[in-house]
């Protein structure tokens, strides 16, 4: 009898534990999920507006100039 009840209490040791894990991930996820939707409601917003990203120049090219990617195939002299 003994054995059966030391069993049962590793077992429910054992549950606690997993559920501690599962709850600890369930509170990270909810923290994530809370901040997506304050993010949504804020592009929700009707006085949302969106900012503008400035693009960088392009830097100038150096060496001789060609383009980028593969070279054209040249036609075969005859």
């Amino acid at each position: 009898m003994a054995a059966a009840d030391l069993n049962k209490l590793q077992q429910l040791l054992q549950n606690a534990e997993d559920n501690e894990m599962v709850l600890a991930q369930v509170r990270k996820n909810m923290e994530k999920l809370t901040s997506l939707i304050s993010e949504t409601n804020a592009l929700l917003d009707p006085s949302y507006t969106p900012e503008r990203k400035e693009r960088k120049p392009r830097a100038a090219s150096t060496g001789t100039g060609g383009r980028r990617g593969r070279p054209r195939k040249e036609a075969a002299a005859e």
